[in-house]
């Protein structure tokens, strides 16, 4: 998860009620690099109230989205690399 509040995701993607974002954190100076990628996966659901909410636990129906978003991931941070 991102430090700051106002921090975007440098990309993001949504498989059914599964969201994948991935975030660019930054390393303090002295360190072996300048930054690294790290991966957030979220689920929405509506309450009891109606509202939208987002959760990190997961249901055997998002078991495939999930499968999905960390594919994705794969690809976004893996083979841009290269």
């Amino acid at each position: 998860m991102p430090d700051s509040e106002n921090s975007q995701p440098t990309a993001s993607k949504q498989f059914d009620r599964v969201q994948a974002a991935i975030w660019c954190q930054e390393v303090e100076a002295g360190s072996a690099g300048n930054s690294f990628y790290t991966l957030t996966l979220s689920r929405s659901f509506k309450d009891s109230d109606g509202e939208w909410r987002r959760t990190h636990s997961f249901t055997s129906r998002d078991l495939p989205h999930l499968n999905l978003a960390v594919e994705w991931a794969m690809r976004e941070l893996l083979l841009k690399e290269e």
